[in-house]
């Protein structure tokens, strides 16, 4: 007979006399503890089941065995009965309070029932209890993060890695809380930390080149998605990243080349067309470009349609209400707005909804060509057709010869305009709106990066305050401003108090008050694009490379006739750009303060351009389009 069979039959007979002669307390604490090691016993031999009722069997003589409420908890987590061990674990707490096990399993209970405030309480008790328990750590910061505490988390997974410098799982965990917060330079050495310990972690292997390639070390970057196609040349998402990162090193014809590869082994991968769609566009290749555009919507798994009414792919509109609907940044609004007026001077009987981002309503609703404009939370009453504002250049048939570049577009109060002028009556001086950050706020990391690589510190600007005879105004709002404080020159920088744009609406007395400015100079945002839809001389500071819209090694465009371009030679090196700025600005501003300057030409746009307005062929075109559109 089996020596575990001959122990119960022993328990068993040990238990009856037990209960027939009424024994003590302390002996059936002996009987449950009996029990409690059979269990044990049989829970190691792979009887679960057998060693639940055993454990159970033994709370049935002493109700306060916190080992066997304990061991309970943990049988009935593995069930993922959740109840149950949370019931148990809480008996051996109440008996137990001291043993960081039992709340460590507590804290992961609630875990599993996404009770975060509860799992909180229950790792921080038991890191209390055991400051060393590195897995309590690591847990914390998870539940801090589920909870938004990221700084908290950051801490917690830092704990854990000084108790234990190679646990794999806090090193990837502090690497992905760090990119969160957007500190990829400290997100960096986590993430080479972790590959080290994992160095076939394809998790990993993906994404500390991604890292990388944010922070602009794309060299580095290259050799790691190298070495993940080495191992897997079927690894899409890092073939594509490849590419990526080529194209943003202003490599197009190599990200071409890649790009290629990826639609050979998958043909529908929206995110490489989208992707292909800026190297068409940025060469001039618009009929290419505006087509693979259109893949935009599944590169970011969105909806092209808003409403239940068709997509309009240019048939007559006339007699009809298009719905236009804003997309992306406000800069793109002002950029594209100018296919409303497009299709209204070709037809008064289109009736045109547009659906503004909120900063742009009150100034729309100025231009006598659209004839209703509501915000993004209002729905139209009624349309025959809707389309997203930047896919009108596809159905269009835009062509670089062919874009309609009649400025002025967008037209500001004149009253206003001349309430301006009368304000600014005593500054004699050559007056310069001043831009210097795009959008710190867009809703994916991968925006808020590039818009950080379009901006330019404040800082840069100085040597532009030591030429005589001009006057700087800040264009700038909502984000950047923080570093006129900082900057020595802060004194020297007009600024406008609290009531700008805010008394008549956003953008209203940005709009009016460029009117009476001789020059904008900004980086790529959505001041540069309200400048040139009015027509006002505007230079515009792009990075390497730059946004397609102002396509390769050009000095003007042909969007806005009256913008100046001044390009990075290399990625983040500003000042060759300042320096080349100051030059011409030092130029113009002396001409205009030589003797008769009024009778000279004052050149602020390139003195070479071959897109001015529309000729009367290209007028002619547009109507024919329109026409022939079905």
């Amino acid at each position: 007979m089996k020596l575990h069979t001959i122990f119960i039959l022993g328990l068993l007979v040990f238990t009856m006399h037990a209960e027939e002669t009424h024994e003590t307390q302390d002996h059936l604490k002996e009987i449950a503890q009996e029990y409690y090691h059979l269990a044990t016993y049989t829970e190691h031999a792979g009887k679960k089941n057998k060693a639940k009722e055993l454990y159970e069997k033994s709370i049935s003589f002493d109700e306060k065995n916190v080992f066997a409420h304990a061991k309970l908890g943990s049988l009935y987590y593995e069930e993922n009965n959740i109840e149950q061990a949370i019931s148990h674990l809480h008996q051996s707490s109440r008996g137990n309070s001291k043993d960081p096990h039992v709340h460590f399993n507590l804290g992961q209970c609630y875990v599993k029932q996404q009770e975060w405030r509860g799992a909180f309480q229950e790792f921080q008790k038991t890191i209390t209890l055991d400051p060393n328990h590195e897995r309590a750590f690591l847990q914390l910061g998870s539940v801090c993060e589920k909870l938004n505490f990221h700084e908290d988390a950051v801490k917690a997974y830092k704990s854990a890695i000084e108790i234990d410098p190679d646990y794999f799982d806090a090193q990837q965990h502090l690497a992905n809380s760090l990119r969160h917060l957007e500190r990829l330079g400290d997100a960096l050495e986590p993430y080479r930390q972790s590959h080290k310990l994992q160095p076939g972690n394809m998790h990993i292997m993906m994404d500390l080149p991604n890292v990388l390639n944010m922070l602009n070390m794309n060299h580095e970057s290259l050799e790691l998605y190298e070495k993940i196609l080495e191992k897997n040349p079927n690894a899409i998402s890092a073939l594509y990243n490849f590419g990526f990162t080529l194209k943003k090193m202003g490599l197009f014809e190599r990200a071409l080349d890649v790009y290629n590869q990826v639609l050979t082994k998958k043909p529908d991968y929206a995110p490489v067309h989208f992707s292909l769609a800026s190297i068409y566009l940025a060469f001039g290749n618009y009929e290419r470009g505006f087509e693979e555009y259109e893949w935009r919507w599944k590169a970011y798994n969105e909806e092209t349609k808003k409403y239940n009414r068709p997509i309009w792919q240019g048939e007559d509109i006339i007699g009809r209400t298009l719905l236009v609907y804003a997309e992306q940044g406000l800069g793109d609004t002002f950029q594209f707005i100018r296919y409303l007026k497009l299709l209204k001077d070709q037809s008064k009987h289109i009736h045109i909804i547009f659906q503004s981002q909120d900063a742009l309503i009150t100034l729309l609703k100025r231009q006598p060509y659209i004839d209703q404009v509501i915000s993004r939370n209002e729905n139209p009453v009624h349309c025959h057709y809707q389309i997203p504002l930047m896919s009108l250049p596809y159905v269009l048939k835009t062509r670089l010869e062919s874009i309609p570049a009649n400025t002025p577009y967008i037209d500001p109060p004149e009253d206003l305009v001349q309430a301006w002028t009368e304000k600014l009556s005593h500054d004699k001086n050559f007056k310069i709106g001043l831009c210097w950050q795009g959008n710190a706020n867009y809703s994916t990391q991968t925006l808020r990066r590039a818009g950080a690589l379009k901006s330019i510190n404040l800082k840069f600007f100085a040597p532009l305050f030591e030429i005589p005879g001009v006057s700087i105004y800040s264009l700038q709002q909502i984000t950047g401003t923080e570093q006129i404080e900082d900057c020595p020159f802060k004194d020297k920088l007009i600024t406008f108090d609290a009531t700008f744009d805010q008394t008549y609406g956003r953008f209203m007395d940005t709009a009016a008050i460029m009117k009476n400015f001789d020059l904008i100079i900004s980086v790529d945002t959505g001041p540069c694009h309200l400048a040139g839809a009015m027509n006002i001389p505007t230079w515009v500071i792009l990075p390497f490379p730059a946004d397609w819209r102002w396509l390769i090694d050009r000095s003007d465009s042909p969007w806005y006739p009256s913008i100046r371009l001044f390009r990075q030679k290399k990625e983040e090196d500003w000042q060759p750009v300042i320096n080349e700025i100051v030059h011409s600005l030092k130029q113009i501003v002396g001409k205009k303060n030589e003797p008769c300057a009024e009778q000279q030409k004052v050149e602020l746009a390139p003195s070479k351009s071959t897109f001015q307005n529309p000729t009367d062929d290209q007028q002619l075109f547009f109507e024919q389009l329109i026409n022939s559109l079905e």
